[in-house]
Protein backbone atom coordinates (compact mmCIF):
# COMPACT_ATOMS: atom_id res chain seq x y z
CA UNK A 1 0.00 0.00 0.00
CA UNK A 2 2.51 2.66 -1.01
CA UNK A 3 6.26 3.05 -0.82
CA UNK A 4 8.20 1.29 1.89
CA UNK A 5 9.87 3.13 4.75
CA UNK A 6 13.35 2.38 3.41
CA UNK A 7 12.43 3.84 0.00
CA UNK A 8 11.22 7.07 1.64
CA UNK A 9 14.37 7.33 3.75
CA UNK A 10 16.53 6.62 0.67
CA UNK A 11 14.88 9.45 -1.27
CA UNK A 12 15.30 11.88 1.65
CA UNK A 13 18.99 10.96 1.99
CA UNK A 14 19.54 11.31 -1.78
CA UNK A 15 17.90 14.76 -1.79
CA UNK A 16 19.98 15.86 1.22
CA UNK A 17 23.24 14.70 -0.39
CA UNK A 18 22.32 16.37 -3.67
CA UNK A 19 21.49 19.65 -1.93
CA UNK A 20 24.78 19.53 0.01
CA UNK A 21 26.79 18.92 -3.15
CA UNK A 22 24.99 21.75 -4.93
CA UNK A 23 25.35 24.30 -2.10
CA UNK A 24 28.89 23.59 -0.86
CA UNK A 25 31.53 26.11 -1.94
CA UNK A 26 33.95 25.12 -4.70
CA UNK A 27 37.12 23.31 -3.62
CA UNK A 28 39.35 25.41 -5.90
CA UNK A 29 39.81 29.09 -6.63
CA UNK A 30 38.81 30.62 -9.95
CA UNK A 31 41.08 30.48 -13.00
CA UNK A 32 40.38 33.96 -14.38
CA UNK A 33 43.21 36.28 -15.26
CA UNK A 34 42.85 39.45 -13.18
CA UNK A 35 44.63 42.79 -13.49
CA UNK A 36 47.24 43.53 -10.81
CA UNK A 37 47.98 47.13 -9.93
CA UNK A 38 51.53 47.51 -8.59
CA UNK A 39 51.55 51.28 -8.14
CA UNK A 40 51.42 54.63 -9.82
CA UNK A 41 53.48 54.88 -13.04
CA UNK A 42 53.70 51.09 -13.45
CA UNK A 43 51.78 49.07 -15.99
CA UNK A 44 49.09 46.71 -14.86
CA UNK A 45 49.82 43.04 -15.44
CA UNK A 46 47.56 40.03 -15.74
CA UNK A 47 47.84 37.47 -12.96
CA UNK A 48 46.08 34.12 -12.49
CA UNK A 49 45.69 33.72 -8.73
CA UNK A 50 45.34 29.95 -9.00
CA UNK A 51 48.91 29.62 -10.31
CA UNK A 52 50.80 31.13 -7.38
CA UNK A 53 54.24 30.25 -6.05
CA UNK A 54 54.62 27.28 -3.67
CA UNK A 55 53.57 26.55 -0.97
CA UNK A 56 50.41 28.55 -1.61
CA UNK A 57 48.71 31.93 -1.47
CA UNK A 58 46.05 33.87 0.33
CA UNK A 59 43.64 36.60 -0.64
CA UNK A 60 41.46 39.09 1.09
CA UNK A 61 38.43 39.93 -1.04
CA UNK A 62 37.07 43.43 -0.46
CA UNK A 63 34.06 45.15 -1.99
CA UNK A 64 34.36 48.71 -0.66
CA UNK A 65 31.29 50.05 -2.47
CA UNK A 66 28.92 47.66 -0.68
CA UNK A 67 29.44 48.48 2.96
CA UNK A 68 31.54 49.83 5.78
CA UNK A 69 32.71 46.35 6.86
CA UNK A 70 34.89 45.97 3.76
CA UNK A 71 36.42 49.42 4.24
CA UNK A 72 37.23 48.61 7.87
CA UNK A 73 38.86 45.31 6.83
CA UNK A 74 41.33 47.05 4.52
CA UNK A 75 43.81 47.79 7.34
CA UNK A 76 43.68 44.15 8.49
CA UNK A 77 44.23 42.99 4.90
CA UNK A 78 47.31 45.19 4.52
CA UNK A 79 48.69 43.95 7.84
CA UNK A 80 48.11 40.30 6.88
CA UNK A 81 49.72 40.88 3.48
CA UNK A 82 52.85 42.32 5.11
CA UNK A 83 53.12 39.50 7.65
CA UNK A 84 52.72 36.82 4.99
CA UNK A 85 55.27 38.50 2.72
CA UNK A 86 57.82 38.12 5.53
CA UNK A 87 57.07 34.38 5.57
CA UNK A 88 57.36 34.03 1.78
CA UNK A 89 53.63 33.54 1.19
CA UNK A 90 51.96 35.79 -1.36
CA UNK A 91 48.79 37.52 -0.23
CA UNK A 92 46.55 39.23 -2.74
CA UNK A 93 44.27 42.10 -1.82
CA UNK A 94 41.40 41.78 -4.28
CA UNK A 95 39.06 44.70 -4.86
CA UNK A 96 35.88 43.48 -6.50
CA UNK A 97 32.54 44.76 -7.59
CA UNK A 98 33.55 48.22 -8.78
CA UNK A 99 34.88 49.66 -12.04
CA UNK A 100 38.65 49.57 -12.44
CA UNK A 101 38.97 53.37 -12.59
CA UNK A 102 37.36 53.68 -9.14
CA UNK A 103 39.30 50.69 -7.81
CA UNK A 104 42.61 52.25 -8.90
CA UNK A 105 41.82 55.36 -6.84
CA UNK A 106 41.15 53.15 -3.84
CA UNK A 107 44.26 51.03 -4.48
CA UNK A 108 46.51 54.09 -4.39
CA UNK A 109 45.55 54.54 -0.74
CA UNK A 110 46.37 50.92 0.13
CA UNK A 111 50.00 51.22 -1.03
CA UNK A 112 50.31 47.47 -1.67
CA UNK A 113 49.86 45.46 -4.88
CA UNK A 114 46.14 45.09 -5.51
CA UNK A 115 44.21 42.81 -7.86
CA UNK A 116 40.94 43.88 -9.51
CA UNK A 117 37.85 41.72 -10.01
CA UNK A 118 35.45 44.33 -11.43
CA UNK A 119 32.53 42.01 -12.23
CA UNK A 120 33.03 39.60 -9.33
CA UNK A 121 33.61 36.60 -11.63
CA UNK A 122 36.64 35.32 -9.69
CA UNK A 123 34.71 35.62 -6.44
CA UNK A 124 31.77 33.64 -7.80
CA UNK A 125 34.02 30.88 -9.13
CA UNK A 126 35.89 30.76 -5.81
CA UNK A 127 32.73 30.50 -3.68
CA UNK A 128 32.89 34.00 -2.20
CA UNK A 129 29.41 35.38 -1.64
CA UNK A 130 30.09 38.55 0.33
CA UNK A 131 33.00 40.71 1.38
CA UNK A 132 35.22 40.97 3.29
CA UNK A 133 36.38 37.39 2.87
CA UNK A 134 39.66 35.66 3.70
CA UNK A 135 40.71 32.64 1.65
CA UNK A 136 43.93 30.61 1.38
CA UNK A 137 44.90 27.91 -1.10
CA UNK A 138 47.80 25.73 -2.10
CA UNK A 139 49.61 26.13 -5.41
CA UNK A 140 47.23 24.77 -8.03
CA UNK A 141 44.15 26.28 -6.41
CA UNK A 142 43.02 23.76 -3.76
CA UNK A 143 41.31 25.84 -1.07
CA UNK A 144 42.56 25.14 2.44
CA UNK A 145 41.02 28.01 4.47
CA UNK A 146 37.86 30.10 4.18
CA UNK A 147 36.66 32.73 6.61
CA UNK A 148 34.33 35.69 6.76
CA UNK A 149 36.28 36.91 9.79
CA UNK A 150 39.91 38.12 9.79
CA UNK A 151 42.55 35.39 10.05
CA UNK A 152 46.11 35.53 11.31
CA UNK A 153 49.29 34.94 9.35
CA UNK A 154 49.86 31.79 11.43
CA UNK A 155 46.44 30.43 10.39
CA UNK A 156 47.20 30.99 6.71
CA UNK A 157 50.73 29.58 6.96
CA UNK A 158 49.54 26.37 8.64
CA UNK A 159 46.72 26.01 6.09
CA UNK A 160 48.90 26.26 2.98
CA UNK A 161 51.79 24.14 4.24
Amino acid sequence: MGPSGSAIIGVIVAVAVGAWLYLKPPATVGEQGLQRYMGFERNMEIVVLKNCEPPGCAAVYLTPTVGRKSLDATAKAVELSSQLAEQGIECFIVIGGEPIAEAVKRARGIRRPVVFDPNGDWAKDSGIEKAPYWIAWRTGGKVRLRSEEPVTAADVASAVR
